[in-house]
């Protein structure tokens, strides 16, 4: 059984189609990130993976349960969502922040149990986010702030998280921390990661199969490599690409006419 699985989904707003029927499905501990040019719908795919958009038609799995059918807790102990943008309040700890990723467990009327606790504990060690447990989140830098917003989604204890576009707003080594980061939870843990990411080199690199996505149509699907070298890659994005190999990864160049 695929640990996640879109059956002809559409998402549209009003008479506006943002994705148009999407079959895919992804395998247990596989990372699959969706590429394609502004407005190829990626977030609003992503978003209905994570349960937050309801497809107009066609049907999201998780694990075999049907998103629709459930209520929000219910999908929050299924898959966990890093936005791109998440809202970070003013007054809370780290350890508070990292927290909430339990409620879908425990709800907000129960107290969290020492399970909870040492779960919240383990998340903060992996992270590196120990030593900032009980700072203010808002005297974090955007590295730390990024894997504390990525701790809470670890906190919930799904076995798929999605992320659309993680990396925005980091430099170039936390950005590779990051993405080594959850490399290492799907080839250790047999997590599942659904991300969205504009870098296709960095795109190219770490994840196991990209979804190339073109104003909403599902135009390629297939192993990371095959993806960055085809011919559609270059087509959708309406430019001249060369793909080198730099000891043996693949980086993707834009090359003017």
């Amino acid at each position: 059984m695929s640990q996640v699985e879109l059956r002809d989904v559409t998402v549209s707003v009003g008479a506006k189609v943002l994705v148009s029927n999407v079959t895919v499905a992804i395998q247990s501990g596989t990372w699959c990130t969706i590429v394609g040019p502004n407005g190829a719908g990626k977030t609003s795919l992503v978003e209905a993976i994570a349960g937050l958009r309801r497809p107009s038609r066609g049907t999201v799995s998780i694990g075999g349960r049907v998103l629709a059918a459930m209520n929000e807790r219910e999908r929050a102990r299924l898959v966990a969502l890093v936005p791109q943008h998440p809202v970070v309040p003013s007054g809370m700890t780290v350890y508070d922040y990292v927290a909430l990723g339990r409620v879908a467990h425990h709800g907000l009327l129960r107290a969290a149990t020492t399970r909870d606790r040492a779960i919240v504990d383990s998340v903060l060690e992996r992270l590196s986010l120990g030593e900032f447990r009980d700072r203010d989140v808002v005297t974090l830098s955007g590295g730390e702030r990024q894997r504390m917003v990525l701790g809470r989604a670890f906190a919930q204890s799904t076995m798929v998280i999605v992320l659309d576009e993680p990396i925005t707003g980091l430099d170039l080594r936390h950005q590779m921390e990051l993405l080594e980061l959850l490399r290492s939870e799907v080839a250790d843990g047999g997590l599942t990661v659904v991300a969205t990411l504009h870098d296709l080199t960095l795109a190219g690199q770490f994840a196991d199969r990209l979804i190339l996505l073109n104003q909403g149509e599902l135009v390629l699907d297939g192993a990371a490599g095959d993806v960055v070298r085809s011919d559609e890659l270059a087509h959708c994005y309406g430019m001249n690409l060369r793909v080198i190999d730099v000891d043996g990864a693949d980086v993707v160049v834009p090359v003017r006419r």
